[in-house]
Order: structure tokens, then C-alpha cells, then sequence
């Protein structure tokens, strides 16, 4: 992958229920989530994550009853894109992470692993094999992509740290949210702006999904059988927000434009 080191390059729902997370996230976002059109070996129950324009928002994972039993929840991740995962690997150790899964090669996507932050938060590394470049992530409207990475993070300030070290995630600015919140700190790879991080629970990472209308989305939420947690709220930037979960309770958020 051409993207730099640190920025999302792919997205990843686990789901305990693939069919109904067909129908949720059709409604919602208007993605297609369906088989790839050639099946990876070791992959050959692994969904594409398809959007309306025609491009991919990521990939879908059934748990397995193995998988459950062994602590995985319906979620979403994220992979973060680096030069070299094994490197990596032995840096997030240095720094306090955890190795879910010790790097491995994927026959023509890439190199991955599957780690966590010294918080217990869970996230891919990963070196694509494509000359391309990611495009799930966008800081402008992109209907059906991903608009903001939100972590979310008990101890601040050694999160931060640790992700700077990691994968040179920058906090420029800082806007304050108040005593009984904190400062929101914005997340940046080199001139992009990728998220945020902030001191709070539920503990762990958050995506926002680009919509054209929050009152809209919220309605498909709730008439899909999701739940909307949070919202809708305007936030600073002129956009419009809501938190959600799915019908398996893996934890969403959409954006779209504030209402005039």
C-alpha cells in the first residue's frame, strides 16, 4: 500500500450473525456486504464490505464458535497500515502491547497481525501487497467510508505516547471538553487528520461511517433492529453525529452534515 504508516486502511466487522448484518449495514449505509469475487485460502468464510460508489468500506468476519470461546465479541477493528509488521511487532511489545496474533502472511492482501495497545485495546498491523492505495478512510464526505477514528481510553496521555511511538500519530491540537471530560486530542498522520483520542469508557476504538443524513441513518438503526446509544448531536466542524450499536451489539458511529 502507498498510504502512509498509520492511517486506517481497512476496517473489519466481526459479527456473530452475518446475515443480519447484511441487512443492518444495507439500511444503514447502504453497503453490500457479499463474498469476494476470488476466495483467499484460510479465508473462505470472509466477507467485502461493498459501497455505494462502488468502491470497498472494509471486510466482514463470522465468529466462530471457536473464536467465541476465545473472548472475541462482535466489533469492529481497524488496520493500520506500517512498512514493516514484524518491526512492528517487536516495537508495540517494547512499548507495553500484546500479540493476539504473531504476524502472518495472507496469499495476495498482505502481512498482518493482530495486537493491542498496553490499554488492552485490540487492533491490526498490517503491509498490504497492493501498489494501491487505501481509500476506506476519508476526512472529507465520502458516503459509506470511514470519516473519524475515535479512541476512547483510560489513561490518556500514556495512549497517546504509546500510538506515537507505534505509528507516529501526532496530537497538534487540543480542543478542552470541559472538567468532566477532558481535553479531546486530535489524531494526526502527517498533514491528515484521522481522529481523536479522549479519556472515557466504553474503553477502546470507535469508527464514524459517512452518511448523507443523521436523522435518516438513525431511523434505519432503530427500524433494523440496532439501538442508537448516543445522538443525534452536532458537533464542532459543522458535522452531525450518532453512536450505535448493531443488531449483535458491535458498536458503530455515523456522521454526516449538521442541519441548517
Amino acid at each position: 500500500m502507498t498510504n502512509r504508516p498509520g492511517e486506517p486502511i481497512w476496517y473489519e466487522l466481526l459479527t456473530d450473525d452475518i446475515g443480519k448484518a447484511r441487512g443492518f449495514y444495507a439500511a444503514v449505509f447502504g453497503w453490500t456486504i457479499s463474498a469476494p469475487p476470488m476466495t483467499v485460502p484460510g479465508a473462505e468464510n470472509y466477507e467485502i464490505i461493498g459501497r455505494p460508489d462502488g468502491g470497498f468500506a472494509g471486510g466482514a468476519m463470522p465468529l466462530t464458535a471457536e473464536m467465541i470461546a476465545g473472548g472475541a465479541r462482535p466489533g469492529w477493528l481497524v488496520y493500520f497500515g506500517v512498512a514493516d509488521v514484524d518491526a512492528s511487532v517487536l516495537k508495540l511489545r517494547e512499548l507495553g502491547g500484546g500479540v493476539i496474533m504473531e504476524p502472518f502472511d495472507i496469499p495476495m492482501v498482505g502481512r498482518v497481525a493482530l495486537v493491542t495497545d498496553p490499554q488492552g485495546h485490540p487492533f491490526y498491523l498490517m503491509r498490504g501487497a497492493s501498489a494501491g492505495t487505501s481509500d476506506v478512510f476519508a476526512e472529507e464526505p465520502g458516503l459509506g467510508r470511514c470519516g473519524w477514528n475515535e479512541l476512547m481510553t483510560p489513561d490518556l496521555e500514556s495512549s497517546l505516547a504509546f500510538y506515537a511511538d507505534l505509528l507516529d500519530l501526532k496530537v497538534n491540537e487540543r480542543m478542552d471538553m470541559g472538567p468532566d471530560f477532558g481535553p479531546y486530542c486530535f489524531l494526526d498522520a502527517g498533514e491528515k487528520r484521522l481522529g481523536a483520542a479522549m479519556k472515557g469508557e466504553p474503553a477502546g476504538w470507535r469508527f464514524y461511517f459517512h452518511v448523507a443524513d443523521i436523522d435518516a441513518a438513525k431511523a434505519a438503526v432503530e427500524g433494523n433492529g440496532g439501538q442508537v446509544l448516543f445522538g443525534p448531536q452536532d458537533v464542532p466542524g459543522g458535522s452531525r453525529i450518532i453512536i450505535a450499536a448493531d443488531p449483535s451489539g458491535a458498536q458503530f458511529g455515523a456522521v454526516g452534515p449538521a442541519k441548517e
